[in-house]
């Protein structure tokens, strides 16, 4: 630490409580004079008493910068407590020393009541470096909440800002599949139609309104999910068997919302294009437990798939937003072979 960083910038406030500190300690320092030597009062203190005192405590203000600006920042915040008392004590005897020299020549090679002087000044000394320290680790540790306090504050505005960018992707990207499905839909003139616009309805209801919390309660989001995946079924081929299972009671533990839409839309767009004899999808959601959801899907893969345009981003989507939403709370497990693509999530919920 520099002279710069201890009164930070030579902020005014700063300084002043330092000059504040060692005015007090010139009378704390007359008053312990006084009280060891009874020859003389505030009243009979002279320019040549006057300026041994200052000298005093200038070598006391040496001592006590001495320990501020090295020895607390090298060895004891370092931990190298060995070295740091061993240092002190030197640095206490240097003090004693140097004041020792000034009285000498201030009282013309006289030195009266050495033994009493010495335990004087020896505890003045060291009470003035234990508050000087105290002191500056407590200010060090304010600080440094301070600062850890200011980085969590940044650090969730990022992850906000994150968050909602990588929210902003998901909605334009569920409704232009869904809008994909109802096009088809209008183009063979079904009368499914008008159902799956209803449907839409829901969804795009839920999307606008429900997805802008940070939770949601499982129990809304199967309902979703649900409506999602009947507006899949009507355009998919007849032969997809889509099963959705839940298991246990637990509806009304939250999680963040539009996590699994993107395994879903996963599943559909390539189990639904399968040529394999059993094309299917299972969706399984597990709230049996207190604590946590376990979302798994399954589905039949083609083994000899036909080109496909790449740039799609809703798994990438959904594992950016797990690891900022849920760092250290989930699992997910991915397994894929030549014919089937599993998928295993399991969040701690709130």
């Amino acid at each position: 630490m520099t002279f710069n960083g201890l009164f930070q910038g030579r902020n005014l406030k700063f300084f002043l409580q330092h000059i504040f500190f060692w005015l007090i300690s010139i009378v704390l320092f007359t008053v312990v004079l006084i009280y060891t030597r009874g020859d003389f009062n505030f009243y009979s203190i002279s320019l040549h008493m006057a300026l041994n005192i200052l000298m005093t405590v200038g070598f006391l203000a040496i001592s006590v910068y001495i320990n501020l600006l090295w020895l607390i920042p090298v060895f004891f915040n370092k931990r190298r407590f060995f070295l740091f008392f061993l240092l002190e004590v030197a640095n206490i005897l240097l003090f004693i020393l140097l004041n020792y020299f000034v009285t000498f020549f201030f009282e013309g090679g006289k030195h009266p009541n050495f033994l009493t002087e010495f335990i004087a000044e020896f505890i003045l000394i060291l009470l003035f470096l234990i508050v000087s320290t105290l002191l500056k680790v407590m200010r060090d540790s304010i600080t440094l909440q301070d600062v850890e306090l200011r980085m969590k504050e940044v650090q969730r505005q990022k992850v906000e800002s994150e968050l909602r960018a990588l929210k902003a992707q998901v909605n334009p990207h569920f409704f232009f599949n869904t809008l994909n499905s109802l096009y088809s839909l209008s183009l063979d003139k079904s009368d499914m139609a008008p159902e799956l616009i209803l449907k839409l309805s829901d969804l795009m209801r839920y999307v606008i309104y429900e997805s802008n919390e940070d939770q949601v309660s499982i129990g809304k989001q199967l309902e979703f999910l649900q409506s999602y995946v009947y507006l899949e079924r009507l355009r998919a081929d007849e032969t997809l068997k889509v099963e959705f299972e839940v298991t246990g009671e637990n509806s009304d533990l939250r999680v963040a919302p539009l996590l699994y839409i993107a395994f879903i839309e996963n599943a559909f767009k390539h189990g639904s294009k399968s040529r394999s004899d059993d094309p299917y999808i299972h969706i399984v959601f597990d709230l049996s437990h207190n604590d946590r959801v376990i979302f798994t899907i399954e589905n039949r893969v083609d083994p000899h798939p036909a080109p496909v345009q790449s740039g799609g981003f809703g798994l990438s989507n959904v594992k950016k937003r797990l690891d900022l939403l849920y760092p250290g709370k989930y699992i997910l497990n991915i397994q894929e072979s030549s014919s089937v693509y599993k998928v295993e999530l399991t969040i701690l919920a709130a």
